[in-house]
């Protein structure tokens, strides 16, 4: 009894003692075979359909290179997102205008809006005249203005008018949206680079035609960013004001001789040319019932004889 319980003891004493030695021989190991990988340097290489390793004499590590499917899954490098660069940035607004407004002439203040947008370092956009049948003129006029000068143009555009009938401006805050599109961009370029780096030491035609093809996405994507933002900064560097025109009603004496005689004359011409439309449908009538409704009325006839003629024979055999 007494030999097993030594026995016992020896086996429990060499596993305490060997567990902390196979402990430390695991992680001297590990960090033997970490520091080894991580100094190895060697070449991409194909491994699958969107995938690209790196080998070496000592390790072979493969490398997700697929292309993204949308701007959102190009978030490939951690970079600044929007939220921590919205404040490094100038704020993004995009300031609109609309008035509607009673001119004396439409004309010329059409000429005093574009001459206006002018001198303050814009343009006009758009503008169009037009005149009804009571002679009075109106339209719209279309400026971009640096954003700015936008409260000022607006003053000084009501100016010009005789009565402001509507006025309205909105101010849309897309600095978010625009921080971030410059992120996504950022990112993008920076795979473009990766991308590059890869095709530079890729060997067989298969890789370089595979790597070709995501630079093409990534390309893609990264020029409709810049078509973005760069549409969003023409909208936020310059405001846009549409004013529409109208004239104010007036009464103007005719200038023209009054000749109420030729005015009978023409009532009567506009009599004789009714009269003359209704002799002719009746003549068009008259020549399409001859020609067309005879020979139906022949026929109605004829079928309606032969019916009766039967009937009578047969009523005169009974």
């Amino acid at each position: 009894m007494k030999q097993r319980t030594k026995w016992i003891l020896a086996a429990a004493a060499a596993v305490i003692v060997l567990i902390p030695i196979i402990i430390i021989a695991a992680a001297v190991v590990s960090v033997i075979g970490s520091s080894s990988s991580s100094s190895s340097v060697g070449t991409y290489r194909s491994v699958s359909d969107g995938q690209f390793a790196l080998t070496s004499d000592n390790a072979e590590m493969a490398v997700t290179a697929s292309a993204p499917s949308s701007s959102r899954d190009m978030m490939f490098f951690e970079e600044p997102t929007a939220g921590s660069t919205a404040a490094e940035v100038d704020q993004k607004i995009i300031k609109t205008g609309y008035l509607e407004m009673v001119v004396d002439s439409a004309n010329e203040a059409a000429t005093k809006i574009s001459a206006l947008a002018t001198g303050m370092g814009g343009y006009t956009q758009d503008s169009s005249i037009s005149e009804d049948e009571s002679g009075i003129k109106y339209g719209t006029v279309t400026v971009r203005l640096p954003t700015d000068v936008f409260e000022n143009a607006m003053t000084e555009i009501k100016k010009i008018a005789v009565s402001v009938a509507t006025e309205s401006s909105n101010a849309q805050d897309v600095t978010e949206e625009y921080t971030d599109l410059e992120a996504q961009l950022k990112n993008a370029q920076a795979q473009e680079t990766e991308y590059l780096e890869i095709l530079k030491k890729a060997e067989s035609v298969e890789d370089i035609l595979s790597v070709q093809s995501y630079l093409g996405n990534i390309r893609s994507q990264i020029e409709s960013l810049q078509g973005r933002i760069k549409y969003l900064s023409n909208l936020t560097s310059y405001s846009t004001i549409t004013t529409y025109l109208s004239e104010d009603p007036t009464i103007n004496i005719p200038s023209k001789e009054f000749r109420p005689w030729a005015a009978i004359k023409e009532a009567a011409q506009a009599v004789v040319s009714v009269l003359q439309g209704l002799v002719i449908t009746l003549i068009w009538l008259v020549i399409m019932g001859v020609g067309v409704l005879a020979p139906i009325a022949l026929v109605i006839w004829l079928v309606v004889w032969v019916v009766k003629k039967i009937w009578r024979n047969r009523r005169s055999k009974k």
